[in-house]
């Protein structure tokens, strides 16, 4: 009796070894990452008449509009974290399409939008899930004008927001800089130009100077920056905004204001697949997300979804982060 139970106390000792061995030699869980979305909504207004001549939507197209957005969301984009938004018109929207989400998902998302200049009444947003702290929520260069004509520099301010997600922080800035229409009219081309090159300078700089803090900070620029690369042949925004801007096929000179430069992580994405929209049949890449080099490290995946037009003439430009 004895012996036997002296057998089963070992088997059972070795059964306790072999676990705690496979449990020391497993690999560790990785932390979840986080997804970020950003997607240009092609001008979603609702179907509320503000008295501000803006676009009313029938209130049947607008419903069916929000579930194009939920269906997106969740199915071709998976729920991310994080979603930008530019072309917006209100909260009324956002708060539609999140209410949406969570009926049929059970996924909370938090509406976040600050209304800019922009006469048609477009503005930028985010769509914040649950589980995501928000610490700040501000637009950049509010006041500031473009001289000598004194309107202002952004119709749509960038909009910041700083966000803490599984301990770990970040800063991220929605863009939707002006576009090129109008860039070669002989009356107010010249205008045009200018705009393009003072946003795309105003924002290189706000980018050095949060990099540059003593604390190690994760930056993400991203959104629509209306803009090619190769540059056209009057700014090149793209070079700018990262800190590399290329004079020799530029006509309006740009500043390098980024040291180091910001490192673009569409350029990881194959050829064939980097671009976010179509123009007369020729694809071109108008969305980008540039981050710092402490946070590029991070970088799990990116990559453009295709551009379903029942949702917008954009494609959706998603990307994956170790947090």
């Amino acid at each position: 009796m004895e012996r036997s139970h002296s057998r089963r106390t070992l088997i059972r000792r070795a059964r306790c070894a072999l676990l705690l061995c496979a449990v020391l030699a497993a690999p560790a869980v990785a932390a979840e990452s986080l997804r970020i979305l950003t997607q240009n909504m092609n001008r979603l207004f609702d179907d509320v008449d503000d008295g501000n001549q803006e676009i009313i939507l029938a209130s049947e197209r607008l419903a069916q509009r929000v579930d194009i957005a939920a269906d997106f969301i969740a199915g071709k984009f998976g729920l991310p974290q994080i979603i930008a938004l530019q072309e917006v018109e209100n909260r009324n929207v956002l708060t539609r399409i999140a209410a949406e989400i969570q009926s049929r998902h059970a996924v909370r998302y938090r509406p976040l939008l600050l209304p800019g200049h922009d006469v048609s009444g477009i503005n930028l947003a985010y769509l914040v899930r649950d589980g995501v702290e928000v610490r700040k929520l501000a637009q950049l260069f509010r006041d500031a004008t473009l001289e000598p004509d004194g309107g202002p520099l952004f119709s749509r301010p960038p909009l910041q927001l700083d966000a803490c997600y599984l301990g770990d922080c970040l800063t991220l800035v929605n863009v939707h800089l002006r576009s090129m229409r109008g860039i070669d009219d002989p009356a107010d081309g010249a205008r045009v130009r200018r705009k393009r090159l003072a946003q795309a300078e105003a924002l290189a700089g706000w980018a050095d100077r949060r990099q540059r803090r003593p604390r190690s900070v994760s930056l993400l620029l991203l959104g629509d920056f209306n803009a090619l690369r190769p540059s056209d042949a009057h700014v090149d925004v793209i070079g700018v905004v990262r800190g590399a801007p290329d004079n020799s096929r530029a006509r309006l000179r740009g500043r390098d204001l980024v040291e180091p430069d910001l490192v673009d992580l569409t350029e990881s994405i194959p050829a064939e697949r980097r671009y976010s929209f179509i123009f007369r049949r020729k694809k071109q890449q108008l969305d980008y997300m540039f981050v710092n080099r402490g946070f590029a490290a991070e970088v799990e995946s990116i990559a453009f979804g295709r551009i379903h037009y029942r949702l917008s003439d954009h494609a959706g430009l998603v990307a994956s982060f170790r947090f």
